[in-house]
């Protein structure tokens, strides 16, 4: 008997032992769970809890995928791409010829890029449910590309993916800059938030200053100033955006996703000339995990996109600003603008017609390329139908796949100029 009870004993033990393990792990895994839920910019989550990314082909920009709840456009295939016109207001129209895409891919997660400089510290790093790599900032300090150091033209964009911590203090504030710097120094004495002691453009991104952030300008001939709020990008609700920045001689355009911030018409000298990109980061809690700011996928290109003179006069005009989800005949919402542009010439001249042929570059299987190059000139041809009302008997559709290059299939800008869209005239 006596024997019985102490077994009894032992095994309610046991039980309650065993159940408060099994209780340890389950509220460890709710732990988990509610970590990555919560906490958007999440580089402690096992590998094993992330999602499986689809292998990339053509080596496009990925992004979030619909953006609103917006008419359907049918692609080549079948589908429907939604979200277009959800950037309805986005007239923003990319330069000709790309002379920079930085995604990272060249570097090692947890190495600072080696074609960048910096004084202080940053690495790269993958981020949970977001796809590629990002170099966090979690340090004050200018950090800057190398390879980004001749005079650029009166007409150029540039574009960038911006992140900020949920937990970013208050006061913190991202910086980007474009300075003719004549120095290593001028571009770290220069770089940071506030004026400048050489020609400059800067603009301020401070994600959670007043609640919806606060987005301030720095020009050299008109100085600074701020636009109160700035719902586009806020933590925690909103802690990523895409930025865009349009010079056209004096005159400078900013956008935040689809939303134009500023329109500055005299916002630089006649023929100020910039030579350096530079970032600037400062936030106070940068010496824990959680201040943090991130930036990907940077696109510099050069030149006007002179849509008109070239298909009316030259019979031809080749855009990288119409962008597709990876592998995929999906629209991404931000090619408004270069959609509306075109659209705009077709419109004015109803007599023309137009043969559109999708490119891509070499990376992937061949066959594969070349069905999917015709499925997105059959998705343009699409938009320009059902959002602009292009007649479908004006467009024809052609693919080419990788084997009509503009530029080295072996470097990143080669490949993003390669993967384009030309219309060319009938």
């Amino acid at each position: 008997m006596k024997k019985l009870i102490i077994l009894l004993i032992a095994g309610i033990t046991g039980t309650s032992v065993h159940a408060q393990f099994l209780d340890r792990i389950k509220n460890r895994v709710q732990q988990k769970v509610n970590e990555k839920v919560d906490r958007t910019i999440d580089q402690t989550i096992d590998k094993a809890t992330e999602p499986k990314k689809k292998p990339v082909q053509t080596g496009d920009t990925p992004t979030d995928g619909p953006v609103g709840n917006q008419p359907d456009i049918t692609n080549g295939n079948g589908t429907t791409n939604v979200g277009i016109t959800a950037y309805s207001r986005f007239d923003f129209v990319p330069g000709e010829t790309i002379i920079m895409q930085e995604s990272f891919e060249q570097d090692a997660v947890g190495d600072f890029p080696g074609q960048w400089n910096t004084r202080s510290g940053a690495e790269l790093v993958t981020v949970s449910n977001r796809p590629g790599k990002w170099l966090a900032l979690k340090q004050d300090g200018i950090f800057y590309p190398e390879y980004v150091n001749k005079p650029l033209p009166d007409n150029f964009t540039l574009q960038l993916d911006v992140m900020a911590h949920n937990n970013i203090a208050s006061i913190s504030e991202l910086t980007i800059s474009l300075l003719n710097a004549a120095s290593t120094d001028e571009k770290f004495d220069n770089g940071a938030a506030g004026g400048a002691s050489i020609p400059a453009f800067k603009i301020q991104l401070n994600p959670k200053s007043s609640g919806y952030g606060t987005f301030s300008y720095y020009s050299s001939i008109i100085g600074s100033n701020s636009i109160g709020k700035m719902p586009e990008f806020h933590v925690p609700e909103k802690n990523t955006v895409r930025v865009s920045i349009w010079r056209q001689q004096q005159r400078v355009r900013v956008y935040l996703d689809s939303t134009k911030i500023l329109d500055l018409p005299r916002a630089l000298e006649a023929g100020a000339r910039f030579n350096s990109l530079v970032f600037g980061a400062y936030a106070p809690n940068f010496d824990n995990n959680d201040g943090a700011f991130f930036i990907s996928n940077i696109r510099l290109a050069v030149g006007a996109a002179d849509t008109r003179n070239k298909l009316l006069t030259t019979g031809k005009f080749v855009t990288h600003g119409i962008l597709f989800d990876p592998n995929s005949d999906y629209i991404k919402p931000e090619s408004y603008g270069a959609l509306k542009d075109i659209a705009a010439v077709l419109t004015e001249n109803p007599a023309v017609r137009v043969r559109i042929v999708g490119h891509t570059d070499a990376d992937g299987n061949d066959q594969l390329n070349l069905d999917l190059s015709k499925r997105r000139a059959a998705a343009v041809k699409a938009a320009l139908g059902k959002t602009f009302s292009i007649a479908e008997n004006r467009l024809e559709t052609d693919g080419k796949g990788k084997t009509q290059p503009l530029g080295d299939n072996t470097t990143t800008v080669g490949k993003a100029n390669n993967r384009r869209v030309e219309f060319i005239k009938l």
